[in-house]
């Protein structure tokens, strides 16, 4: 197996590099956006990234196929009881609820954006693939929404980070932190509420005195008010919080008294890894809380991606950043519609 990076300033050109070299057998691996700037990308050139790979043996093996360089084909599936509305449904119909069902996307969802589609296409065109697939990517893009970059000209922005416990939330504060105040040159505080891991506040004690920027550990619920009070010089306020599982009434009571009355945006952080089922009880559960964006963490320790649709389709929520590593401050990156939307296609 020959493996390769492609980059170009255009997807396509990315993959038609790709296929100058591989040839039509090639498949894609894996598409990434390379930023040449640290703050986000906000500013320079990107670039996308292809992972290519090529079976040198494969030319003895070829068999006809009809699928674009790039794509492994679904195998023909059974109806699996589902209707398209004709008797059997065409290969291109089953061969995009495939390609949403290897992203792991809930059938009741994947259903939804197949007979969408449908509904916009004369029967008769429904075994045009690449008319159906053009049709999916508008689709997808549409349910994936994501916020603009925070700006601070209203004044000074408060964040609490919540979650289920294990997906992240210190090390993405501390993400934040270090771009906004490192490289941003915002006036950043740090208040953290997750004194239930000593190992939490230390965490984040230790971020906090490499940038140089006050911490303040909240021991009660009703002492986030006055921690707030002493950041008023801030132009951004970081807040963690401890996990909370869905599960978990006292924990989740505890966490919306911390929070009542008081002017604070609540981002739910997920993990990319989490079963569409638990995602929607966890979204269930902390909506309670009134959610104001998501944060998608470890997009790296998964190849599957259809977390990116259904997290905004089911919180009615946009998604404001995606992480893809440990590495602090470089592994966050601002939510790209353009980006996630290739990643749930291409993988």
């Amino acid at each position: 197996m020959r493996i390769k990076k492609f980059r170009a300033e255009t997807l396509p050109e990315a993959v038609s590099m790709m296929k100058a070299e591989f040839g039509d057998d090639a498949i894609i691996l894996h598409t990434i956006i390379v930023k040449t700037s640290r703050f986000f990308g906000l500013f320079g050139k990107k670039q996308y990234e292809v992972l290519g790979a090529v079976d040198p043996n494969q030319e003895n093996n070829k068999k006809p196929h009809h699928v674009t360089a790039g794509q492994q084909e679904p195998q023909p599936a059974a109806n699996q009881g589902l209707d398209w509305g004709t008797e059997d449904g065409s290969s291109a119909i089953q061969f995009l609820y495939q390609l949403l069902a290897r992203q792991e996307l809930s059938q009741t969802l994947a259903v939804d954006i197949v007979k969408t589609i449908l509904r916009q296409v004369p029967k008769q065109e429904w075994n045009e693939t690449p008319l159906l697939k053009r049709m999916l990517r508008a689709e997808i893009s549409s349910l994936i929404r994501v916020d603009k970059p925070w700006e601070f000209d209203d004044g000074q922005k408060v964040v609490a980070l919540v979650g289920p416990t294990g997906v992240g939330k210190t090390t993405t504060i501390a993400k934040l932190a270090a771009n906004y105040h490192l490289i941003a040159r915002k006036k950043v505080g740090l208040i953290t509420l997750d004194t239930y891991r000593i190992a939490a506040v230390e965490q984040l004690k230790k971020y906090a005195d490499i940038m140089n920027v006050p911490l303040t550990v909240v021991y009660s619920t009703n002492g986030v008010s006055s921690a707030l009070a002493s950041y008023t010089d801030m132009d951004l306020v970081l807040i963690d919080t401890f996990g909370c599982s869905h599960h978990n009434q006292e924990r989740m009571s505890a966490l919306k008294s911390a929070f009542e009355s008081l002017d604070i945006e609540k981002y739910l952080v997920v993990s990319a890894t989490t079963k569409s089922n638990d995602l929607m009880a966890i979204i269930d559960a902390f909506k309670e809380l009134g959610i104001d964006n998501l944060i998608v963490t470890k997009l790296d320790e998964t190849r599957t991606y259809g977390i990116l649709v259904e997290a905004p389709s089911y919180a009615q929520v946009p998604i404001a950043f995606i992480t893809n590593g440990q590495s602090v401050p470089d592994d966050i990156e601002i939510a790209e519609n353009e980006q996630l939307t290739s990643m749930v296609l291409e993988g």
